[in-house]
């Protein structure tokens, strides 16, 4: 598999206080990858530096060998990263199809493509097609969840990063979601995925790396990861 993504050497900050502490991890065309760390050890903020939105002091990072730091996160977008955000962020004055037609502006010269896009959401999530003509705002914690991680499948990203897919959701939700998180790898989108149960996501992810502290302290397969026991004691609940 060729690599996608690169983060080399990564610094980033929040004013002085240093957030990340020279990252290092790889995401290979295809691949679900998992960041795994307890709250603060700096997977949001990995996230965030990739997609723009916070600039990496030191550091570089690579979209198929070609440098995306300094771009602003439009232009992000348009290379190719879509970032599903923690807590959903999806336009609650909208209806649902708006949502996803704004999801969608990366392709608004190419109507089939967001048509397709529309029914593929759709296909995934037969709600969010029940409730099309719906405030965003007016839907249940799980519909936003997948409204929003369709929203991100709009722009027909190379990589689709999604942070806490499944937080504050009902288990039967959860396990819908992570359903459709692996069907979207299979259909070939390359995913990126913080999740809190950790369990959920190395039975989802082919690798992982886990943070502490803004550095990454491991990198396997999930197969070894879940057979850690550092890490099943740390973060599986054993």
């Amino acid at each position: 598999m060729s690599t996608l993504l690169t983060i080399d050497n990564v610094h980033s900050f929040y004013g002085k206080i240093a957030a990340l502490k020279g990252i290092s991890l790889e995401v290979r065309q295809g691949e679900i990858v998992a960041l795994l760390g307890s709250n603060g050890a700096g997977k949001s903020t990995t996230l965030k530096t990739i997609s723009g939105l916070v600039r990496p002091g030191k550091g570089n990072i690579l979209l198929n060998g070609k440098s995306i730091v300094g771009m602003p996160p439009h232009q992000i977008v348009e290379e190719g990263i879509i970032h599903v955000p923690e807590g959903r962020r999806i336009f609650a004055g909208l209806t649902v199809r708006e949502n996803l037609e704004l999801g969608g502006f990366t392709q608004k010269k190419k109507k089939n493509v967001i048509a397709a896009g529309i029914e593929q959401a759709f296909s995934f999530f037969p709600r969010l097609k029940e409730r099309s003509t719906q405030l965003g705002g007016t839907l249940s914690g799980g519909e936003q969840q997948m409204l929003a991680i369709c929203r991100g499948l709009m722009a027909r990203p190379k990589l689709l990063m999604l942070d806490e897919p499944s937080m504050g959701l009902a288990p039967i939700i959860v396990q819908e979601i992570m359903h459709i998180i692996r069907e979207i790898n299979k259909q070939g989108t390359t995913i990126l995925l913080i999740e809190q149960n950790a369990k959920a996501a190395l039975r989802l992810a082919h690798r992982g790396y886990v943070l502490e502290t803004g550095r990454i302290v491991m990198g396997n397969t999930a197969e070894v990861l879940r057979g850690d026991e550092s890490i099943v004691k740390a973060y599986l609940g054993a």
